[in-house]
């Protein structure tokens, strides 16, 4: 591994460590995700404050240490000050890329072709007049990237098609599973037909749709996907799927 190195990236998140550094999760063009500390970067006058938040695009350069990367400079070139104008904007952003730290792999040069995956869908979701449907198609892009998307319309168990109503859905089983074989799985949950069908359609579009049946929903029913793919917490995840239910649960009354 070479001493030092610069890096086209975009920070995933940032973690406090220390007095005053800051531990960031980087998705590079170059080698995937990697992490490195940028020292002092939570003083006012640092000049790792800015390029440390999340969502910045820059050019990053770090130095190789005996335990971690040291960063050394950083040039911002984008920042997306359209999500971070917006509450709802900014939590779904912040929602994809804690996913994305979660699945890239670290150190994997095959990683780097998440780059621009997650550089259009940040753009969608500024762009989107219903960033909550651009969230969706985002999910579901970074699902089949990373070879997890779920089978939605056919049963993995049986093959047989998605019925109408309400069917039986598992993470471990990788999707929609019959009646019969859902009782094999502990993680089994219920999703209407209309939540299953969209997601699968959503899927196959090069870009978020103008509209979305149902996205609180669907996003509802994406969640325990993740929770079963990625090994760690997903706070910002888990916050949003709070507010989806209140949500849901307010306008039932």
């Amino acid at each position: 591994m070479p001493e030092a190195a610069t890096v086209q990236g975009i920070v995933l998140r940032r973690r406090d460590s220390g007095e005053s550094d800051r531990r960031l999760t980087l998705l590079t063009v170059e080698l995937g995700r990697i992490d490195v500390v940028a020292k002092g970067a939570r003083k006012p006058t640092s000049r790792f404050a800015g390029v440390s938040e999340p969502l910045c695009i820059g050019r990053y350069t770090y130095a190789v240490g005996k335990a971690n990367q040291f960063l050394t400079q950083a040039s911002p070139s984008a920042s997306f000050r359209g999500i971070r104008a917006d509450y709802d904007r900014l939590n779904c952003a912040l929602c994809l890329c804690e996913l994305y730290a979660g699945v890239v792999p670290a150190g994997d040069p095959l990683g780097a072709e998440a780059y621009p995956l997650l550089v259009q869908a940040l753009q969608a979701l500024q762009d989107h007049p219903r960033p909550l449907v651009a969230l969706v198609w985002a999910e579901m892009q970074l699902l089949e990237w990373s070879g997890f998307s779920p089978s939605l319309e056919v049963a993995v168990d049986s093959d047989e098609p998605l019925p109408r109503g309400v069917s039986w859905v598992s993470p471990q089983a990788g999707g929609f599973v019959s009646p019969p074989g859902a009782i094999e799985y502990p993680d089994r949950f219920r999703a209407p037909y209309e939540v299953l069908t969209g997601l699968a359609r959503v899927a196959e579009c090069e870009e978020p749709p103008p509209n979305l049946k149902l996205h609180e929903e669907c996003l509802v029913a994406l969640f325990p996907f993740w929770r079963n793919i990625v090994e760690g917490p997903l706070l910002a995840n888990e916050s949003m799927l709070v507010e989806l239910r209140h949500r849901l649960s307010q306008s039932q009354v």
